[in-house]
């Protein structure tokens, strides 16, 4: 990062980092993807539905609990549920056979997943851009010059890798 910066010290490292943690919380964010190797991620349902979980991509799903009249926390069984991983990275889960949660009242469903990540180029270049830009503009508000927005920008590197649930 220091070499995309031009930046030959170490006077500034911590702030560097600071604004690189910043850059790929905000990547991840934007795309709903996850910038890492492994973590688990937990979607909610209010009712046993197809549904898109658009934030991956979602190597496996771990477990799916939800409460039953005695407000008991259960683990649905795998054979009630599979899923579909599109080649846009958004991963669909589909269930079968589960208990009526209206009859239930019960809490939301619960669906905890893996989800791994390696981001492609454009996602490293835009977090870099997005660093170089924090690093250069460290205020809020740039006085005395016009700001302009850089054409094929972060955003333009970003549009195509985001996961969007267009499915619902």
């Amino acid at each position: 990062m220091k070499e995309f910066l031009r930046v030959d010290h170490s006077d500034e490292d911590t702030t560097i980092t600071a604004l690189l943690d910043a850059a790929v919380a905000h990547v991840s964010d934007y795309t709903n993807r996850y910038l890492g190797s492994l973590a688990s991620a937990v979607f909610y349902l209010e009712r046993w539905r197809p549904a898109a979980l658009a934030y991956g991509p979602v190597s496996r799903i771990t477990r799916v609990q939800y409460n039953d009249t005695s407000g008991t926390l259960q683990t649905l069984d795998t054979s009630k549920y599979y899923i579909q991983t599109h080649t846009d990275d958004t991963c669909l889960i589909f269930f079968h056979d589960t208990p009526d949660l209206q009859e239930y009242n019960a809490m939301p469903i619960s669906i905890t997943a893996e989800v791994t990540g390696q981001p492609s180029n454009s996602i490293k270049h835009a977090v870099r851009m997005l660093v170089a830009h924090w690093y250069e503009n460290r205020r809020g508000v740039v006085t005395g010059t016009t700001a302009t927005t850089i054409p094929l920008g972060v955003h333009s590197l970003l549009n195509p890798e985001r996961i969007i649930d267009t499915r619902q």
